[in-house]
């Protein structure tokens, strides 16, 4: 015996008279409908509010969303960086996971082009890190990017900019561990950077004159005997060694940073006794400026010392124009 559905009410299409079954006359929300709605309304912020940094403003606020933890796990560059960030944050915890970062590494080696975003996405947690003051973090940071700049020299040109533009907003936070930490990086950068694409990508060359001018400022500061002083001007004639056994000093012949550094190493000298001239800093000494083990006892003299080794390597290595800049 056929069975008919019961007909409570009757709907009207194309002037037919049809019946309405429950089915049809039950309209339940989908519950991934729900879901998705609700994850629009959450990230919709933050694609419109977020605002890139400045040393990353190249890049368009959308990236703000690999933040998320919904999506960043999607994102395999993103992961790989997150992967390497200890899970316990303590001040302790200052450096990678070495299973996690030697799969980055190999990561950016197999891919060469992918640096570039793995470059972006770590300057732009790098300043989040840094706005927010966690130390730790930071320095993780810079040790990854120690990594990748040791691992993929030879393909620096991918994330020159990213590297340059963490280290400028490390700096800015006036912290004396960041400071020692950005130092050790920015000496790295200088022993695999060769300066051929600073005459051409001229955002890449302001960020290099930037960071080069607040080395110099912190080399020819005062000696005032206070340790954060002289750490400073320590952390400074560290990096203005670096600069002079640079590739990329001597690449061209513009010469544009050469005044600011000698300017930094003779202001230094002149500030120095007397007593250091009879017994020179040899030139075969490592690239470190300050001795590591006299560090903790830095004196007047022996930042005269460091500062007139940089300026024996930059009259040994100059030539032609440099020579006449000097």
């Amino acid at each position: 015996m056929q069975q008919h559905h019961p007909v409570s009410q009757t709907r009207s299409v194309s002037g037919l008279a049809l019946p309405q079954t429950p089915s049809t006359r039950e309209h339940t929300a989908d519950p991934k409908r729900v879901v998705r709605a609700v994850l629009g309304c959450l990230l919709y912020p933050c694609l419109v509010f977020c605002e890139p940094h400045l040393s990353t403003s190249a890049h368009p606020p959308a990236d703000c969303i690999l933040f998320h933890p919904l999506f960043r796990r999607y994102v395999k560059h993103a992961t790989l960086v997150e992967h390497c960030f200890p899970p316990e944050k303590s001040a302790e915890t200052v450096v990678p996971n070495s299973n996690e970062l030697s799969y980055l590494v190999y990561y950016a080696q197999s891919k060469p082009a992918k640096l570039a975003k793995v470059g972006a996405y770590l300057s732009k947690r790098a300043a989040k890190d840094v706005q927010r003051r966690r130390r730790s973090e930071v320095y993780v940071a810079l040790r990854i990017y120690d990594a990748l700049l040791s691992a993929c020299a030879r393909d620096l040109n991918f994330f020159a900019k990213d590297v340059l533009g963490t280290l400028d907003v490390v700096l800015s936070a006036d912290d004396i561990g960041f400071t020692e930490a950005a130092t050790q990086t920015f000496a790295l950068f200088c022993r695999c950077h060769t300066g051929l694409t600073l005459a051409i990508d001229k955002d890449l060359s302001a960020l290099y004159s930037r960071l080069i001018t607040v080395f110099a400022a912190h080399a020819q500061a005062s000696f005032t005997g206070q340790q954060v002083a002289t750490k400073n001007i320590d952390f400074g004639l560290r990096a203005i060694q670096a600069i002079a056994e640079s590739q990329a000093t001597y690449a061209s012949d513009t010469c544009y940073e050469l005044p600011r550094i000698v300017k930094a190493v003779l202001s230094r000298i002149a500030s120095a006794p007397a007593s250091m001239f009879p017994a020179p800093v040899s030139s075969d000494q490592p690239t470190s400026a300050i001795n590591q083990d006299a560090e903790a006892s830095l004196d007047d003299e022996q930042l005269g010392r460091c500062a007139w080794r940089c300026l024996e390597t930059l009259v040994r290595r100059s030539h032609g124009q440099h020579s006449r800049a000097i």
